[in-house]
């Protein structure tokens, strides 16, 4: 049973402060601090170099995690790639598309004379192998479900059939691939982005087996190559001169110092020895300062990605959807982001951000997310008044200071609202996954980031068949109301659907939404091309250093932005007449 402790106000008020070691900041020397990074002009060469997670794999078809995404989204590439911010997708290797008037069937026409990094030729049927190979369920990806929009590609990755030629992905000839997918899929060109939808070369990982990504062996497409890779501790790329485009690739080299701890990559960053965060989150302590004294390198944008936890709904006590209901009723998520994170992330009561209204129509489901009272009724309800009866339940989370004081905070909560004793146990990340993949948690800290532009990325997580639906839920209504979203194409009755989905997910309750991330990061002032992206990608074959004139503009206080590429994207197929 936890000890006594004050309430859970002032306790987060304390920890705060504590952790800030001051909870104003002095303008001097702020002031200070900016006029040091407004003098420090781009350095001679062309080596960026930045801080990331310690990544899992570096097969594409393999990768799951954010930190092996961003660091091999730079060294193979697909049909197309994510734009320079929030644009549509851009041509990679493939120069356009068409699609049939129902939506359906999807023709790629790749750039002539594409070749791999070793000089071998890259044609239309690297692309069809490689996809097959995502979907064998000898691969194990943990991605192969965003290739189901393909048809036949369930079946074959469930073992209902073991014919690849079963898959609607076939090679016309070198330079051209055709795809039928199972419903009109709009956004399909923003699926083609995906890491998982790269090629691979077979000749390669037919040679060398799972050793085909040692840096010795790995031959790729993409902007860079991978030239080191010493686990947990850093990576190297250096630019591909066999990239198609390589003539306006800027960077020579990128170095990528590896930590699973936010202190130290904020340390690496104070002293010089990056230029940019990465994906490596600000230290929570930290936000407030440096919010305050109006760091110019300091950015603050959404992004489509929300932090919540998995709860097993198929073992007691949390089978009890009044005892997963009164947990989330008890636990104060506004004040959590206000006065604990502090870096803008909204508090959230469902899964999906309500990033959508622009661009679909679409807003997300509003719920009520605490209430004591009522979270004590229910408890009560399910035989556990005051937490009487209730046993010990246990909260994984990987660790980090900024993760375990997040679980506490939750734990207190818990614990003073509703009598609920909260064990709090940490792992490394890796651990961690292992452990929520075998379902072997109670509760467990889970996040999702939106794989392509669309609200159905947050719904598909939850289906019964889907690889990071961490809690065992299963329901044939939800289900069925994902099957209907895919399906459907015009937006209105498609928003309902949604809507629908959103909240039988809500009625269930199969996870803790906490809240909806924020892409606060550091990045040099003289650092170009790293614009704001919703799904926070972005390709280092766009970044730069300022010119003596943008430098100029910086100096005086401005940031400069550059657009997006213009690309034409294809109108939203509204279905036949």
């Amino acid at each position: 049973m936890p000890r006594a402790l004050p309430s859970s106000w002032w306790f987060v008020a304390s920890v705060g402060c504590l952790l800030i070691a001051s909870c104003g900041h002095d303008p001097d020397v702020a002031a200070r601090r900016n006029a040091q990074l407004l003098d420090q002009a781009a350095p001679r060469t062309r080596v960026f170099s930045l801080a990331s997670s310690a990544h899992e794999f570096l097969d594409p078809a393999r990768i799951a995690e954010t930190a092996g995404q961003h660091l091999m989204l730079n060294v193979f590439e697909g049909l197309y790639t994510y734009n320079r911010g929030d644009g549509p997708p851009v041509p990679a290797m493939a120069t356009h598309h068409e699609q049939s008037p129902d939506g359906l069937v999807w023709t790629f026409h790749l750039r002539e004379g594409l070749v791999w990094s070793d000089g071998t030729a890259l044609t239309a049927r690297d692309f069809v192998w490689s996809w097959r190979r995502v979907l064998d369920p000898k691969t194990a990806s943990r991605s192969a479900q965003l290739l189901w929009f393909i048809k036949g590609a369930k079946a074959f990755h469930a073992g209902e059939t073991t014919d690849p030629e079963t898959i609607a992905v076939h090679a016309l000839d070198d330079r051209t691939l055709q795809v039928t997918l199972d419903h009109p899929t709009p956004f399909f060109d923003e699926l083609v982005c995906e890491l998982a939808y790269a090629p691979t070369p077979r000749h390669v990982v037919e040679r060398w087996g799972l050793d085909w990504t040692r840096p010795e062996h790995l031959v790729s497409n993409g902007p860079f190559l991978l030239v080191e890779d010493q686990p947990r501790v850093r990576a190297t790329l250096r630019r591909n001169h066999r990239y198609f485009d390589a003539y306006s690739v800027f960077l020579d080299e990128v170095r990528v110092l590896l930590s699973d701890d936010d202190q130290t990559a904020l340390d690496w960053y104070e002293v010089g020895r990056t230029q940019w965060l990465g994906d490596r989150a600000l230290p929570i302590d930290k936000v407030p300062s440096l919010l305050g004294a109006r760091r110019v390198d300091l950015r603050s944008d959404p992004k489509l990605c929300t932090y919540y936890y998995s709860l097993r709904v198929d073992r007691p006590p949390l089978n009890d959807p009044r005892v997963r209901r009164a947990l989330m009723l008890a636990i104060d998520r506004e004040r959590l982001s206000r006065h604990v994170l502090r870096g803008g992330q909204p508090a959230a009561g469902t899964a999906m951000p309500d990033l959508f209204g622009a661009s679909h129509g679409y807003h997300a489901l509003q719920v009520p997310s605490y209430d004591v009272e009522r979270a004590q009724q229910l408890l009560a309800e399910a035989g556990y008044p005051k937490g009487v009866g209730l046993p010990p339940i246990e909260l994984l989370h990987n660790t980090g200071d900024g993760q375990r004081l997040i679980a506490e905070v939750i734990q207190r909560d818990l614990w003073d609202h509703l009598g609920v004793r909260v064990t709090v146990a940490s792992q490394e990340w890796g651990s961690m996954l292992k452990r929520l993949l075998a379902g072997d948690f109670a509760i467990g800290r889970s996040s999702w980031c939106a794989d392509y532009p669309d609200p159905l990325t947050f719904l598909e997580v939850f289906r019964s068949d889907a690889e990071a639906n961490y809690s065992g839920y299963r329901s044939p209504e939800f289900d069925a109301t994902v099957d209907a979203i895919r399906a459907e194409t015009r937006r209105d009755p498609r928003n309902a659907l949604i809507r629908k989905a959103e909240v039988i997910l809500d009625r269930d309750l199969p996870y803790l939404p906490m809240f909806h991330y924020t892409n606060t990061t550091l990045v040099r002032p003289y650092v170009i091309g790293l614009e704001p992206h919703r799904e926070d990608k972005h390709p280092l074959k766009y970044v730069r250093w300022a010119t003596s004139a943008e430098w100029l503009r910086i100096r005086s206080g401005e940031r400069i932005h550059l657009p997006p590429f213009a690309v034409a994207a294809p109108a939203e197929f509204e279905g036949p007449p």
